[in-house]
């Protein structure tokens, strides 16, 4: 034992067979820091920080039931080799394998009554199996979970920094069973395939309280659930962490500094719209501020705001409720998304009788919101008397700081997106490592264009002044551009300039 204890093994070379792994629990493996590896000639080789550590020798001879040959490993080895081993898609894939299709006593027929789906759902290994779907989803810092029936299996797919990345792919026979399961979670009818459903699960994952919401939708293959992941914990990010410069952060006090007015939020769908809103909602929020919020759904939880969900079914629209609250005395009212011509008529005239009023709208770029309101029907004089501000945003993936590397770009690759062509300039990019899944990016953070609409914006708007004319006269007062904001970020180093390109390039 002491020959083989001398011997050590890096996590390069380390090498794991999946199916010892039910012969330690987990918890051991946290706790007594080891990991186990493999099988020869009746012994369990593992692992150790320790591997003099009688104790634990001795625990998991108990647990495997065979003689424990051990080898050192450095702690962090150890524990890259846990959370990579005991968790992610390999468990998963061994917790969906238990569920056979001879075990769930399924018939080879998409046509299962109500009652036999509702006790397939209840089964512990199916339980089990969802469960992990979503813990793993969580551990991975998730967004989205995408579960998708395709011809030969099922596949699991997480969205994460705004990727989406396929965790699993798991037997075909289990995608009835597991749409059921969420669909019970969610209070859906389980029984109904043919019609898309919305549902939400408020639950604890993982020693975390969450808040999911799902949505189901019919395909060829089967039923696809879409499931957003908002934590109950949640809150809003303070502005200036959010990738908010100095100076855009100057203009978003001066607009919301106003007691009336309508303040715009834009950009796609995911750009974190919604986020920037309750950020500014944090900054109004006080004992002397009357603020209601009309969203749909409540992502973050603000105490000392008023906050309603809008409920489509019960006759509570973004448009009733806005009527309803202008009657609750609030000073500033935030609208989750203007949708329709009713909804951004009550938000201007609101915005117009003494109110500041907090909304988003989907355009691709600040100075795009004159156009995208004139297109719905707004008279000119109306947009240049309620109109504040715009905030046009776009998230993009930050470089991974573990695998950040220099490299020095062509200069004609600088000169065609406008940063400087002075020979030597660095730029930075992740190389990819383990804890980035080798994507070369981890986490996200903003870019921004913000216009604050002054007296010369507003005589431009007034005389319907193309967008080119607008543009000229935001450059001349110091308007920075999304493309601008990012290739500053790209020289800071704080992203690359593919990817802010990427977001970027409808909005140029």
């Amino acid at each position: 034992m002491a020959e083989n204890a001398a011997l050590e093994i890096s996590y390069e070379n380390l090498r794991v067979d999946l199916d010892i792994l039910r012969l330690i629990p987990e918890e051991m493996a946290r706790r007594r820091h080891l990991m186990p590896l493999s099988i020869s000639q009746g012994m369990l080789t593992v692992a150790m920080v320790d591997p003099g550590d009688l104790f634990s020798l001795e625990d998991m001879r108990l647990h495997a039931g065979m003689a424990i040959n051990p080898v050192y490993a450095d702690k962090t080895t150890i524990q890259k080799a846990i959370n990579k081993y005991y968790r992610g898609a390999y468990l998963l894939e061994r917790t969906a394998d238990a569920v056979s299709q001879a075990s769930l006593g399924l018939i080879a027929s998409n046509r299962i009554p109500g009652a036999k789906l509702t006790q397939l759902a209840e089964q512990p290994p199916l339980v089990k199996l969802v469960d992990e779907i979503m813990l793993e989803a969580l551990l991975a810092g998730a967004s989205d979970i995408h579960i998708e029936p395709e011809r030969d299996s099922t596949r699991v797919r997480y969205r994460v920094d705004g990727f989406l990345h396929t965790f699993s792919n798991l037997p075909k026979h289990l995608a009835i069973p597991v749409v059921s399961r969420i669909k019970i979670l969610a209070e859906m009818d389980v029984t109904e395939k043919h019609e898309p459903q919305d549902g939400q699960i408020i639950r604890t994952i993982g020693g975390e309280e969450v808040n999911l919401r799902v949505a189901t939708f019919p395909t060829t293959n089967g039923e696809k659930v879409a499931i957003r992941i908002i934590g109950k914990g949640a809150s809003a990010v303070a502005l200036t962490s959010s990738g908010l410069t100095e100076a855009n952060f100057a203009l978003v006090n001066r607009l919301i500094a106003r007691p009336s007015g309508l303040v715009l939020a834009c950009g796609p769908t995911g750009c974190g719209k919604t986020s920037t809103l309750y950020s500014i909602l944090s900054l109004l929020n006080s004992d002397h501020v009357n603020i209601v919020t009309l969203e749909d759904p409540i992502e973050f939880d603000l105490p000392g705001v008023n906050q309603a969900q809008v409920l489509p079914k019960r006759g509570l629209t973004f448009a009733q409720g806005l009527r309803a609250i202008l009657r609750q005395d609030p000073n500033v009212v935030m609208v989750g998304e203007i949708r329709d011509l009713e909804t951004a008529d009550l938000a201007v005239r609101a915005s117009l009788t003494g109110h500041l009023v907090l909304s988003t709208l989907h355009t691709n770029d600040a100075v795009g919101v004159v156009t995208r309101l004139i297109d719905m029907g707004f008279d000119e004089f109306l947009i240049s008397s309620a109109l504040s501000g715009v905030i046009a945003q776009r998230l993009v993936r930050t470089i991974c700081p573990k695998c950040k590397a220099e490299y020095t770009p062509a200069p004609e690759i600088l000169e065609s997106v406008g940063l400087r062509s002075a020979s030597g300039l660095t730029l930075y990019h992740g190389a990819g490592c383990e804890d980035c899944q080798f994507t070369g990016y981890k986490g996200r953070t903003g870019i921004y264009e913000v216009i604050y609409v002054n007296e010369s914006l507003r005589q431009l708007i007034l005389r319907k002044a193309p967008e080119p004319e607008i543009r000229q006269l935001l450059k001349a007062s110091g308007y920075v551009s999304l493309l601008e904001d990012g290739l500053e970020k790209v020289e800071q180093g704080l992203t690359t300039l593919d990817e802010v390109l990427r977001e970027t390039k409808a909005s140029d």
